[in-house]
């Protein structure tokens, strides 16, 4: 893994990592919520044998990439392309997982024209479209408090939270999902899982939770774009059982995409789509 930073022209810096094959196939892996450039694939070969060259990056406040508090969902496609074109990619695929999904879709406005393939994994849905009953506990009271009561009580509820996870990252995590479907805290309970979910969500508070919470409050309120402003293809994947990313809410969404694949995995959760991540990848690498 090696690291680097870019310089907006305002001044911010975003920092991002590369890793896997450098001569592989160029794959722009967007994190989720919360995340860094440092959240990665818990299997540690993956991305050689895929044949990838995988460049991650930290969304503002996250990390070390500078805060930027009004943001929107479409303002970090152009930090996106700014890391693309450090890595000397003109042309590249993207993996947006979970938080990062409905950034990955910023893109298919932004710049269809460079995207080989454009994947969303288990990704977020406008928040007018989710039924608050489908999610888990803590989702599902930020959301309240998003269309009752506002950012400052929801940023509130996640301050506490976030010292939590800054603290003793995994036992905060555990508390976030412990109502979630069994596969998915079978899925937190594997080691190799653990230490990549610990790696990239320590780093993700490393300079405090704005990140988080302005990531929370731009997924949850308005995008920055329509849905039917995507105009690149997509591919998707979500495991049936998902109650971070409800799929009722998800059908809602895809139903105003253009979707050139939905694989729904049965039995699994939000971290079901892990088991079948090299044919994730390989999809996604494998165009011509």
């Amino acid at each position: 893994m090696s690291q680097g930073s870019v310089t907006r022209p305002n001044g911010r810096t975003v920092a991002y990592a590369s890793w896997g094959d450098p001569d592989g196939r160029p794959l722009l892996q967007i994190h989720g919520t919360p995340g860094s450039r440092l959240s990665r694939s818990p299997h540690q070969s993956a991305y050689v044998e895929a044949g990838a060259h995988v460049v991650t990056f930290d969304r503002p406040g996250y990390g070390q990439s500078s805060p930027w508090r009004d943001r929107t969902v479409l303002d970090i496609a152009d930090d996106a392309l700014a890391v693309a074109d450090a890595a000397g990619w003109d042309r590249f695929s993207v993996l947006g997982i979970s938080g990062g999904g409905p950034h990955a879709l910023a893109l298919g406005v932004r710049a269809p024209e460079r995207i080989v393939r454009l994947g969303v994994a288990v990704g977020g849905t406008p928040a007018e479209l989710i039924d608050a009953d489908d999610l888990i506990a803590h989702n599902a009271e930020g959301l309240r408090r998003v269309r009752e009561e506002g950012r400052e009580s929801l940023e509130e509820f996640m301050a506490p939270i976030a010292e939590q996870l800054a603290a003793d990252t995994m036992a905060a995590f555990d508390d976030a999902v412990a109502d979630s479907p069994e596969p998915d805290r079978q899925w937190t309970a594997r080691p190799e899982v653990r230490e990549a979910l610990v790696e990239g969500i320590r780093e993700a508070f490393a300079n405090g939770p704005e990140g988080w919470l302005d990531d929370a409050w731009a997924l949850s309120t308005d995008w920055g774009f329509a849905l039917g402003d995507v105009t690149a293809p997509v591919w998707f994947w979500y495991g049936e059982l998902d109650r971070n990313v409800p799929i009722g809410a998800v059908r809602r969404m895809t139903e105003q995409l253009n979707v050139a694949s939905f694989e729904l995995i049965p039995g699994k959760g939000h971290f079901g789509w892990l088991e079948q991540e090299g044919q994730v990848l390989r999809t996604l690498l494998d165009a011509d």
